[in-house]
């Protein structure tokens, strides 16, 4: 049954709008898979300095709270994966660099080094361990000890042994942000940023299953390294793609309209070709019909739409 001309204007211009609204989501939606391979490549906005194992965490976006975690082992060549994993990070996503606070539920973007671990038992590890029991805490707000282990404290500090045996730090590493030897401990600057177990969303540590816990805990070694953002933040592009990629000044032609869905990125995931123009996917040529004002989130988006002048069946 055909629809009606103006229904055909609503229906096509809803998929518009949800093709072009938001062209930066769609690049945020490609994850880097090899993560290792773009630190040997030299492609990783934030230094891993000398460390033999290097532990990625990222999302796609800044409105995610799930994550890839990979690690990586350095040999002669210089970084090849060993293991990779899913987890969460803070309720609303990664701070940009340098801008985390306390109460944000967010998790640090950065590089950040492995000194000191934590849990009920120490799997075997070259890290400082401390063994949880019911007086350990971690310096909190106002804390002398701040963002830091401690016994003893106050309500404001955080209860290490509450929380390891809800299963959340029953094995942790601890993420060397805000405090030595990365940095001074600046009070506001957020605490307790933990690499831990529990795999569910959290107020700023990364989660993971204990298996993965377990096995970051025992393989870390002093000034190994956590490098964590979101994957625009963490990485450069590919120096082979920009070598290859012609001054604008020497731009060759644009194109045929046929081949201006292909993709840029050949780690792109499929979904991204639904951004082909029309003419690409066999849909009618169209002439200018009129224009429609959309409301999303307060952003007015104008859509001008085309309809074809034959009108025997080629829009039924």
């Amino acid at each position: 049954m055909s629809l009606p001309v103006w229904r055909r204007a609503l229906l096509l211009a809803a998929l518009l709008a949800g093709l072009t609204a938001t062209p930066s989501a769609a690049q945020d939606a490609a994850q880097e898979t090899a993560p290792c391979a773009k630190l040997a490549a030299g492609e990783v906005r934030f230094p891993a300095g000398d460390a033999t194992r290097v532990v990625f965490v990222t999302a796609t976006a800044t409105t995610q709270n799930t994550v890839l975690i990979t690690g990586c082992l350095r040999n002669p060549d210089g970084y090849s994966q060993e293991w990779q994993a899913t987890g969460f990070i803070g309720e609303n996503s990664f701070a940009p660099e340098g801008t985390l606070r306390e109460g944000q539920y967010q998790s640090p973007t950065g590089s950040f080094s492995a000194t000191e671990a934590l849990g009920l038992a120490n799997p075997g590890t070259r890290l400082t361990y401390h063994v949880v029991n019911p007086r350990s805490r971690w310096g909190g707000p106002g804390s002398a000890s701040y963002n830091s282990y401690l016994e003893g404290g106050s309500s404001a500090d955080e209860n290490l042994w509450y929380w390891a045996n809800q299963g959340t730090y029953a094995q942790a590493t601890v993420i060397n942000h805000n405090r030595p030897p990365d940095s001074p401990a600046v009070p506001g600057a957020d605490y307790a940023i933990f690499f831990g177990a529990g795999n569910r969303v959290s107020a700023g540590c990364v989660s993971t299953t204990l298996e993965i816990a377990t096995l970051v805990v025992r393989t870390l070694a002093p000034g190994d390294r956590f490098i964590m953002g979101v994957v625009s933040d963490v990485f450069q592009p590919d120096r082979a793609s920009t070598a290859a990629a012609p001054p604008a000044s020497s731009a060759p032609p644009a194109p045929p309209a046929s081949s201006s869905g292909q993709e840029v990125r050949s780690s792109a995931p499929p979904s991204q070709a639904q951004g082909a123009p029309a003419s690409d996917m066999g849909a009618p040529d169209f002439i200018p019909l009129g224009v429609l004002l959309f409301a999303a989130g307060g952003t007015a988006v104008f859509v001008f739409f085309v309809l074809r002048t034959n009108r025997h069946g080629r829009h039924s």
